[in-house]
Formats: C-alpha cells, sequence, structure tokens
C-alpha cells in the first residue's frame, strides 16, 4: 500500500548504504538511458521488505550524482571525494558521455578510451601485442626490435647513396658482366646479392612485412585498418623492395622502354617513404607527445605572435622603402620587398643581401 501511494505521490526513496534519500521519479526520468532515470533499470535494486531502492555504493558520490538530475545535468565532483572513485560511480549509475565529458572539463584529465579488441582469442593476443607496448615486456621487446630495425633501414637507405659505396655497390653488375643499363638479354647478378646494404634491406623488409601481416590478419576493424595512414607508409615500404627483387631476378626477360623507366623512377621515389616509418619513434617517446601537447595549446599564440611580427616588419619595411627610396630605390623596389627585409631583421635571420644606406634608418 505504501508502494503504491508513493507510485501516486510520484516519490521514491534510495537507501545508498544505510543514508535515505528521496526524490520524485519526474525528476530522475529526464534521463532515461540512466540506472535511476529507466524503471526497469533501477527495479533491479529494488528491496520488496523495506519498499526501497539499496544501493551497496559510495554515499558522498551520490548526492552528487542526485543533484545532477536535480539540477538538468551538473555534475561536480565533491573535493574530498577522489577522481576515480567518482568515476567508478559515475560509470556505475551509467550517466552517459556528457556527464563524463564534464568531468573530464572541469578536472582537465583526458577519459581513458575503450580498447576495440578483436573477438578471437589469438588474433586478441596478436593485436594487443603489436599496437599496445606498453603494458607486457614481450610486447616491448617486439616495438624495440620495429623502432631499430626502421633506424637501421633509413641510415643504410642514406649511406648507400654516398658516392664511394654507390660506385662500389651500384656498379656491380656493370663490373661482374660488362653490362650497362640499356642491355636488355643480361644474365642474372648475383653479385648485387653480396652486397650488404641488400642484406640489411632484405632483413628489415623481410621483418616489417611479417609485422604487417601480423596486424592485417589481428585488426579488429579491416575498415579503419584501411583507413589508416599510417598502414599504407608501412605497405610502401614493403612493395617497391619485392618488385626490384623481382625486376633483378627476372632481369634477362626485361626489356627497358619509356614506360617501364618511369615506373621504376616512382618506385624509387616511393622506397623514400619508408623514412616516414620513423614515426613509430616519436610515438612511443613520451617527451615529444608532450612537445606536442605544448604546441597545440599554443597554437593561438603561435598565430597572434606572427601577426605581431607581420605587422612590425610591414611597419619598419614601409619607413625603410620610403626613406631609401631615392638613394637605393633598386634594393628597395617596393614595399612587399622592404617588408621581407623586416621579416628577415626582425627575426635575425640574417641571410639576405639587402643592405640600407640611408644611416639613421641603419641605426634604428
Amino acid at each position: 500500500r505504501k508502494r503504491k501511494n508513493d507510485e501516486q505521490n510520484n516519490k521514491i526513496t534510495i537507501n545508498v548504504s544505510g543514508k535515505h534519500y528521496q526524490t520524485y521519479s519526474s525528476t530522475l526520468e529526464r534521463y532515461p538511458n540512466t540506472l535511476l532515470g529507466n524503471k526497469q533499470k533501477r527495479m533491479y535494486y529494488w528491496d520488496e521488505q523495506e519498499e526501497e531502492y539499496f544501493f551497496d555504493r559510495h554515499r558522498a558520490c551520490f548526492e552528487a550524482i542526485l543533484y545532477y538530475y536535480q539540477s538538468g545535468g551538473r555534475l561536480r565532483r565533491p573535493d574530498y571525494v577522489p577522481l576515480d572513485t567518482f568515476l567508478e560511480e559515475v560509470s556505475f549509475f551509467d550517466l552517459g558521455p556528457q556527464a563524463v565529458s564534464q568531468i573530464s572539463k572541469s578536472e582537465n584529465v583526458s577519459i581513458i578510451k575503450y580498447i576495440d579488441l578483436p573477438n578471437l582469442f589469438w588474433r586478441r593476443y596478436i593485436w594487443f601485442y603489436l599496437e599496445y607496448p606498453q603494458h607486457s615486456i614481450f610486447a616491448r621487446i617486439l616495438n624495440l626490435i620495429s623502432m631499430l630495425l626502421t633506424v637501421i633501414s633509413c641510415i643504410t637507405l642514406a649511406v648507400e647513396t654516398l658516392p664511394n659505396y654507390n660506385e662500389k655497390y651500384g656498379k656491380l653488375c656493370e663490373k661482374e658482366n660488362n653490362i650497362t643499363l640499356s642491355d636488355s638479354d643480361s644474365s642474372l647478378c648475383l653479385a648485387m646479392f653480396s652486397s650488404p646494404f641488400f642484406i640489411i634491406q632484405t632483413i628489415c623488409v623481410s621483418y616489417f612485412t611479417i609485422e604487417f601481416i601480423l596486424r592485417l590478419i589481428s585488426t579488429p576493424s579491416y575498415y579503419r585498418f584501411i583507413l589508416s595512414i599510417f598502414n599504407w607508409i608501412d605497405l610502401s615500404t614493403i612493395i617497391p623492395y619485392f618488385i626490384f627483387l623481382g625486376i633483378d631476378l627476372h632481369h634477362k626477360e626485361l626489356e627497358l622502354n619509356g614506360s617501364l623507366i618511369t615506373v621504376l623512377r616512382v618506385l624509387r621515389i616511393l622506397r623514400f617513404l619508408r623514412l616516414m616509418k620513423i614515426y613509430l619513434i616519436f610515438n612511443q617517446l613520451k617527451s615529444l607527445r608532450v612537445l606536442s601537447s605544448t604546441l597545440k595549446e599554443s597554437f593561438t599564440d603561435f598565430i597572434i605572435l606572427i601577426i605581431i611580427l607581420t605587422l612590425l616588419a610591414f611597419m619598419f619595411g614601409t619607413a625603410t622603402y620610403f626613406a631609401e627610396e631615392t638613394s637605393n630605390g633598386q634594393v628597395f623596389d617596393s614595399i612587399p620587398k622592404a617588408t621581407y627585409w623586416g621579416i628577415i631583421t626582425i627575426t635575425t635571420t640574417g641571410y639576405v643581401f639587402i643592405f640600407i644606406l640611408h644611416k639613421t634608418i641603419n641605426f634604428i
């Protein structure tokens, strides 16, 4: 009978670890997707004997949560309640992403996002080890190997272009068979495979290929995997190696025409995208992540600084133009050129071949 009267009066009683709270059901039902706002969800906690809802939860947190319903969506953490405890209670009562967003803004913290993992057990472990190296020693070892091979691959690609090594290893086939690149019926060059650069690149690309295949078969979402630019960078570091290897193995049947030479040049340029794999190192260095966050936070200040420097350069450049127009008009022949001189001078770059003849302006 009491429960029926309470429902008629639209008033409910909530017991949180021995402390009773009373409110109207219409107040809670303003947010029907939450635990308290949904009648079916909160009925799981209905105490038939006491005719009340019982929650064995944190009482101080519940006062702030109840005020969230009463105030129409304002959520503030009590000063004496730890942040992690408050977040647990907000998650339990299912207040939703808007409430969590309020906490993240007021507390100036980033809420950890849900990690999407594959359903199959073996795929989950592969993806976890490859994508989250900070959670496992074995994953850290794999990430360290990947970074080392990336650095070695980039250094090898740079050293290979030095004139001494380019002459020594770049023309092994010509020296061995006494041929030129224009000969289309040449035999297979085995000396190229003994080059230390070829051996190092083979080891690096082999590891990159295995790593890419494992990430491909273990990804939780092929859609996001395809849209990721980093995966295309990884693929671009692999494909040119195998194409050039196939060309070298079938060198006897190769006919170098104009279109094929263009394709080979494009592939040779594409090989330099291997340098983009250096992002793996930047992604793992905490100091660089802090620097990136600092630059993002200071972006507006940088824009204001650039505007101020440009205005100052324009003012001094305009004054210099009118002062030097008669005596040094060939150098300062326009205000934009004088503004360019002002920018170079203010930023103390010094790389400019523009000199002022007017002594007063030069002194200023």
